[in-house]
């Protein structure tokens, strides 16, 4: 097992009872990931560091509460030539042909300086290496300096920095399978809070696939002692009130009013502090200031933001940094309503929209679960693997212009309620769109009529067209199940 000392910051600010409180979180953090991934790990506190023998430091990175940390080497020394025979010893080799700095930090009384402590090291190595830099060196040493305790160390490794998750409340975050609100969760995690995760549905359950995706990578990676609750709500009705039949003028603004009332009505019933989502003002046409006004109108717990100033590229370069980035997008949910944006609108427009909303069918469509469970419900995958299958009936639900710009081969153009209308039970449907969200959730409401039906994407459908025509995969044009 190796040793490491574990640095913290804003813990540090604390008073004493609170400081002492964030510190055993932290320390319990650390046990509880290394547990689960079957590694061994101690820790204790140290002189305001937290003091951790493991195997290997790999958790270390990703532990929230954590600024840096720094693989040590502790050795008993009691006088100023004990500790600069052993820095001679550790580093002689390691400065040869390098510049140099030499850092002491002491905690305890003793016969000598920190200064007396940088110097004799420096001295010691100096006829070994490029020469002594103090302001840009290729190597620094660090020597900390414990009672009789010396801990050398030469590597400063940063962490997420931010409190210890779980000594702040918990709070419910708005999440789909797209790249800004798995960013905006880790952000509130990473100031201590906790967050469970609501995912509206609009195809369930294949767009669950992306969703749990990424929300599997952020809490491996983050947080896989505390995982998440996980509430679906089957939103699927919105698409016949707001596209198919149109009963709402401002889609795209409604859309997310409806989503904050869910939100707010499982934060209400269990104890969350607020709803967190994942909004940057003026990105998109329902977060502009006036939208965002009239999405919030009304509800009655608060609302945290935490990427309302930020660009899109550097939301998508967090993204990627820690590990959220979507392989594979669906297209975000508004995409469905947005046909015609409203970018001002006002809270009473939005609330003559919302009487055209069944809160209480959608309320009644609401599931817990454990994200290890979500798995059965991913069992049914609904997109086409392979071949089209023979005499399928082949449908196109993007516009007309596009449909006659270019198509598949025998395919027909439908609206989205003729194509969820469909009579013929005996026949298959393959069903194709833009990005996939819309013909995910065709073939999910035929599949609920027992209709025997696949979704796929344009471009994924022309691919394989293009496979077959050069013979590069088999199964082609088989038969129907």
């Amino acid at each position: 097992m190796s040793l490491y000392m574990v640095r913290y910051s804003e813990i540090g600010l604390k008073g004493d009872r609170e400081r002492s409180r964030m510190e055993s979180i932290l320390m319990d953090n650390i046990r509880k990931y290394y547990e689960i991934i079957g590694l061994r790990a101690s820790c204790r506190i140290m002189s305001g560091h937290v003091l951790v023998e493991a195997d290997g430091d790999g958790p270390l990175r990703h532990i929230m509460g954590i600024k840096s940390y720094s693989p040590v080497l502790r050795f008993r020394a009691e006088t100023l030539e004990d500790i600069t025979r052993i820095a001679s010893e550790i580093y002689r080799e390691k400065v040869r042909g390098k510049t140099f700095g030499v850092r002491c930090n002491r905690t305890g009384t003793h016969s000598f300086t920190s200064l007396d402590v940088e110097r004799a090291i420096g001295d010691s190595l100096y006829d070994a290496s490029a020469g002594v830099n103090l302001k840009n060196p290729d190597i620094w040493i660090h020597a900390d300096i414990v009672g009789k305790d010396v801990f050398f160390y030469h590597e400063i490794i940063p962490g997420p920095g931010g409190l210890p998750l779980g000594s702040e409340g918990k709070y419910i975050s708005l999440v789909s399978g797209g790249i800004d609100s798995p960013v905006s969760t880790w952000m509130i995690m990473k100031r201590g809070s906790p967050c469970d995760i609501l995912f509206c549905s609009l195809s369930y359950p294949v767009d669950l696939r992306p969703f749990v995706d990424v929300v599997k990578k952020l809490v491996e990676r983050w947080a896989p002692y505390r995982k998440p609750r996980i509430y679906v709500a089957d939103c699927r009705s919105l698409i016949r009130t707001m596209v198919i039949e149109g009963r709402t003028k401002y889609s795209n603004v409604t859309f997310k009013r409806v989503i904050y009332r869910i939100a707010e009505k499982i934060a209400l019933e269990n104890g969350y502090n607020g709803i967190v989502t994942g909004e940057s003002l003026g990105q998109v046409s329902s977060q502009t200031a006036e939208n965002l006004k009239a999405i919030e109108s009304g509800i009655g717990v608060p609302i945290l933001r935490p990427l309302i100033g930020m660009d899109k590229d550097e939301v998508v370069d967090m993204a990627r940094r820690i590990g959220t980035f979507p392989e594979l997008s669906m297209g975000e949910f508004c995409s469905l309503f947005a046909s015609r944006p409203i970018i001002r609108s006002k809270p009473e427009d939005i609330d003559e929209d919302m009487k055209q909303i069944d809160m209480e069918e959608l309320f009644e469509g609401i599931r817990a679960y454990d994200i290890d469970d979500l798995s059965v419900a991913l069992r049914t995958d609904l997109s086409l693997k392979g071949s089209i299958p023979k005499d399928a009936v082949i449908i196109d639900l993007r516009s007309r212009s596009q449909y006659e710009k270019d198509h598949i081969p025998n395919s027909i153009n439908l609206p989205l309620g003729d194509a969820i209308n469909v009579e013929d039970k005996g026949r298959t449907y393959v069903v194709y769109c833009g990005m996939g969200l819309q013909s995910a959730y065709v073939a999910s409401m035929l599949r609920n009529r027992g209709i025997t039906a696949y979704y796929s994407t344009f471009s994924d459908l022309k691919k394989r067209l293009s496979e077959k025509e050069s013979g590069n995969i088999t199964g082609i044009d088989q038969p129907a199940e």
